[in-house]
């Protein structure tokens, strides 16, 4: 029993030691990818004349004092008056912008001025259907704005429509048809208020992240707060996501900004922009977690729209600090991908560095590393998992959209959302959430591996997004497949295709063949038409029986046919092509006789 005991313990530390082998290994080979970038970079930050490049490169290498101050210099030098374009004097956009400031926040520099150019381009004209919903546990007696209406205990309204508003979705609703007015809301009993949403031509409600309760005779209020960003008449929407995502770095709110991200986001023209990880960062929901994790492909990358780097190093941006099986996939894979320098060989390399493994940033003055929240007692989560009064400026959480706040945000564990965790043998039916026990909360239920056949494997096919140029779909098997897979099977090969392949194969194995061996051929060939092959070459040092040249009355000596043959003249022009073929033979068998 004692030496099992020992036996196991020596597995354990065993497993132990090569993980931490495998673990030094893979640090190495990122170093050798951070050093690799930063001989690309040179003194000048790369020479890029994008901004969008040079805010990465920043980003990425904040950590060593002497680079990150190359680009902040090549940085700030693009920088038109309070806000950046494109590249340097181009004109100002809301993207480059809101990457320049969250950069350059990064390393704690002063943003202000543009914060307030990126505020100054935000406008309400978002297209959204926004609704008002009153809420009792009984019929109640409530007054909007002074106007008097009902709440019955079916929860439909009844009375005559307040100013700027008008019974919508079968009297259960008010429709806001004027979006510019406070809506102050008192009722008789207790009761709650929130808003709802909704795009145009799209049957989905969205529900405010706020809601309001209040007792019998108190009031609340609501007003229609959403915004995008632009720098036209028409929304910006990728521009938007990443204006969000500056301005919760430095501490403003960004509940505004929600509706339209979320309600856009479903547009085919704005999902290219992987928005599930933007909105993942600023709100921290269960869906979009599980939406980024289920649009990995084939348990490597990311690709949305047209560059793998960039998309991946989007959705690892989005879940940095989370331990799941699709992170530690998608790291092992982009090291892989590398060239034999450590670098990629692509423009986003910074970008996929500060993603998947990001550094602690200094301070270009004094070299030290900038405050972080959690050092001092705080606690970096979600903007929208802290209240604005609990939220710490001047502290810095470098994980993607995070801010740093005083209060500890109150996850919740896998049981009290719901869900469960799936064992080894089993497979989640539906969407897998983070909680705070766990990264793989099923919100569905666990089906054994075991009953659960795929019928497309089993055939010898693949589940894929998209089939191969050799492949085609498998319309039967398809079924098995996860929701928007197809079943790839080979493509059926033409007979007539592959017979005359395997002839043109042979033809040209039996030409090399005959190209090497020529000399033999022609020996074989000669044989076969003389008949000498059936004649027996004698040993080496006697000489051979040649009929032809026999005396018919008497057989000469040895030497004195040898000395004949040799003082006999060339007579060309009685030698047939028959003998020389003949002679070129007796040459070649006497030196292989030799």
């Amino acid at each position: 029993m004692k030496e099992k005991r020992v036996c196991v313990m020596f597995l354990v530390l065993a497993v132990m030691f090569l993980l931490v082998l495998v673990s030094a290994a893979d640090d190495a080979e990122v170093e050798k990818s951070y050093a690799c970038l930063k001989t690309q970079l040179g003194d000048n930050c790369g020479n890029s004349i994008n901004t969008e490049q040079t805010s990465f490169n920043l980003l990425a290498m904040a950590y060593d004092s002497k680079v990150q101050g190359d680009c902040k210099s090549s940085l700030k030098n693009k920088k038109n008056n309070d806000c950046w374009g494109q590249a340097q004097n181009n004109a100002c956009d809301i993207k480059p912008t809101a990457l320049a400031v969250f950069a350059l926040n990064s390393i704690d520099e002063n943003v202000d001025d543009s914060v307030k150019w990126l505020l100054s381009k935000k406008q309400s004209k978002t297209s959204l259907i926004w609704f008002l919903e009153i809420d009792s546990s009984n019929i109640t007696l409530c007054t909007i704005n002074g106007a008097k209406i009902t709440v019955n205990e079916n929860k439909k309204i009844s009375g005559a429509d307040p100013t700027g508003l008008k019974k919508a979705y079968n009297n259960y609703w008010f429709e806001i048809t004027n979006t510019d007015r406070n809506y102050t809301v008192s009722c008789d009993k207790d009761f709650v208020t929130t808003l709802l949403y909704q795009k145009p031509g799209n049957p989905v409600f969205y529900v405010s992240s706020q809601t309001h309760t209040a007792s019998a005779a108190d009031s609340t209020t609501e007003k229609v707060e959403s915004y995008c960003f632009s720098t036209s008449s028409q929304c910006d929407y990728e521009g938007s996501l990443w204006a969000a995502l500056a301005l919760v770095k430095t501490d403003e709110d960004v509940s505004p900004y929600i509706p339209y991200l979320t309600a856009m986001s479903d547009e085919t023209a704005n999902k290219k922009y992987l928005s599930q990880a933007f909105l993942y960062m600023l709100t921290n929901a269960d869906d979009y977690y599980s939406s980024v994790l289920s649009l990995q492909k084939e348990s490597k990358y990311w690709l949305v729209d047209k560059n793998k780097l960039y998309d991946t190093s989007i959705a690892l941006f989005a879940l940095q600090g989370a331990n799941t099986n699709e992170v530690d996939n998608a790291k092992k894979y982009l090291l892989t991908i590398r060239e034999t320098t450590g670098c990629w060989n692509d423009n986003y390399m910074s970008f996929v560095l500060y993603s998947a493994w990001p550094k602690i940033p200094t301070t270009t003055t004094t070299g030290t590393t900038i405050p972080q929240c959690e050092n001092f007692g705080g606690y970096c989560t979600a903007q929208a998992q802290c209240n604005l009064e609990d939220q710490l400026e001047n502290y810095n959480c470098y994980l993607s959209g995070d801010i740093c706040c005083k209060t500890q945000p109150q996850e919740q564990n896998c049981s009290e959302k719901n869900g469960f965790v799936c064992s080894s043998e089993e497979k989640c039916s539906g969407s897998e959430v983070q909680a705070s026990d766990t990264y793989y909360c099923c919100q569905g239920a666990c089906q054994s591996t075991q009953t659960t056949e795929n019928d497309c494997e089993i055939s010898g096919y693949n589940c894929r997004d998209s089939c191969l140029t050799s492949e085609q779909e498998s319309l039967i098997n398809s079924k098995y497949c996860s929701l928007g897979q197809l079943c790839c099977a080979p493509k059926p090969a033409s007979s007539n295709k592959w017979l005359l392949i395997i002839l043109l194969i042979i033809l040209i194995i039996l030409v090399i063949i005959a190209f090497f061996f020529r000399n033999q051929l022609k020996i074989w060939m000669f044989r076969a038409k003389s008949g000498f092959g059936s004649k027996k070459i004698p040993p080496s040092g006697s000489r051979p029986m040649i009929q032809p040249f026999r005396s018919p009355m008497s057989r000469p000596s040895p030497q004195y046919l040898y000395q004949r043959a040799a003082a006999s003249p060339r007579r060309p022009a009685g030698r047939t092509e028959k003998d020389k073929d003949f002679d070129e033979t007796m040459r070649k068998l006497r030196d292989m006789s030799k």
